[in-house]
């Protein structure tokens, strides 16, 4: 190939967006200021958004390079199910409004890499749609409501699809502030004024894409507001009936109901660990939600640890948080997970891509583990924690 035609040769999709972290810096330029604040924000002073990201430079690993090597097998089997790899897109609310159709994407994106997808009670697609596309491999994201009778019915809806896996998230027991989302108006549909309009302008090519698909609803809510409520009536009624703290009563009652996997979603301490496996719960996520609820909240990977060293080998440990890069997300399977969900680095490349960026974000995660696997000499991700040089670390 001449020195011309590779200048002139079109960007592949890797040299456009290299990078988890070029794809962030893309989706700032292609979505309106307030989608993009609610994306990438945080609570409070932000600490806990930072230390996500941060707290990976504290967590080491020394490769080992006089052996003979065979490429680790990233394959995976975790809640009954077997995967390709250890990850999987995570729930998040909203995403609807980063691009539509964005769960269905992601779903897309997962099944192409033989990988599970978690749709949230707050998508923006419906358990059904999403369903279609990702058959068994789809798990689900329960909000608990005050009216059990919602949640069993959202079961119900999750359960006709095919679903095996449930996660049950108990991080929000209450309403919080937000100062990036009071500070930008946001809501659903997004407040008409000038600023929201102009925003809107400055990306028209989102703001023609939302045009064509409609406002992003919560799709699978709306039937539970009142008969006759308008969106907004509707949305201020379903974000009133949330049901606070969940206890152990409330767990054992999801486990009588349902007869697949159940996770519990957003837990950091040992006690809250004992107290799922206690309850005959088959899973765990340590979370600190994204750093979107408590700001002083510890990350995943300074609990991983404790919880492992706890109820290892009780119930399965997944976690979410900051993970940028390949060699992030084997700091948290070295540091106790055994699968980690993976919530921005999806929105991003969905935002900055389009239908197309969810997999792009997949293939450089994946591609990154398998680089950092061979730079280790590490052929199986089982034994991925004997490589660390601060084994000792958070604990």
């Amino acid at each position: 190939m001449s020195i011309l035609t590779k200048l002139f040769a079109p960007r592949t999709d890797d040299r456009r967006f290299p990078s988890i972290p070029a794809l962030e810096r893309a989706a700032q330029g292609r979505i309106p200021r307030f989608a993009h604040q609610y994306m990438s924000g945080g609570i409070g002073r932000e600490d806990g958004l930072r230390r996500n990201v941060s707290e990976f430079d504290n967590v080491r690993f020394v490769p080992q390079y006089l052996r003979e090597y065979e490429p680790a097998d990233l394959t995976t089997k975790i809640l009954g199910q077997k995967y390709a790899a250890p990850i999987g897109p995570g729930p998040i609310g909203l995403t609807g409004l980063m691009w539509p159709g964005a769960p269905l994407h992601s779903a897309r994106a997962a099944r192409a890499h033989d990988l599970p997808t978690c749709l949230s009670t707050y998508a923006t697609s419906s358990i059904e749609d999403v369903g279609a596309v990702a058959g068994p491999a789809m798990w689900f994201q329960l909000y608990p409501f005050k009216d059990v009778s919602i949640d069993e019915d959202l079961l119900k809806r999750f359960k006709a699809v095919g679903g095996e896996v449930l996660l049950i998230t108990v991080d929000i027991p209450g309403s919080t502030r937000r100062e990036r989302d009071i500070a930008s108006g946001l809501s659903l549909p997004p407040a008409q004024d000038w600023r929201t309009y102009l925003q809107a302008a400055l990306r028209p090519r989102w703001a023609l894409n939302t045009l064509r698909n409609g406002t992003p609803e919560f799709v699978n809510m709306m039937r539970y507001a009142p008969e006759g409520m308008d969106q907004l009536s509707a949305l201020e009624f379903l974000g009133g009936i949330g049901a606070g703290h969940i206890g152990p009563e409330r767990l054992r009652h999801y486990r009588e109901i349902w007869d697949g996997k159940i996770v519990v979603k957003g837990l950091l301490s040992v006690e809250d660990a004992r107290i799922a496996a206690d309850c005959g719960m088959d899973g765990i996520v340590v979370s600190n939600h994204g750093g979107r609820q408590l700001d002083a909240a510890p990350t995943a990977l300074e609990m991983l640890p404790q919880i492992r060293q706890a109820v290892g080998g009780q119930m399965a440990i997944l976690a979410d948080g900051g993970v940028r890069y390949g060699s992030d997300i084997l700091k948290l399977l070295a540091m106790g997970a055994d699968f980690v969900l993976l919530g921005r680095a999806m929105t991003f490349a969905v935002s900055a891509m389009g239908p197309e960026g969810p997999k792009h974000a997949l293939h450089i995660l994946l591609e990154e583990m398998k680089g950092t696997l061979g730079q280790l000499g590490c052929e199986d991700l089982s034994d991925i924690a004997n490589y660390l040089q601060n084994k000792d670390i958070y604990r």
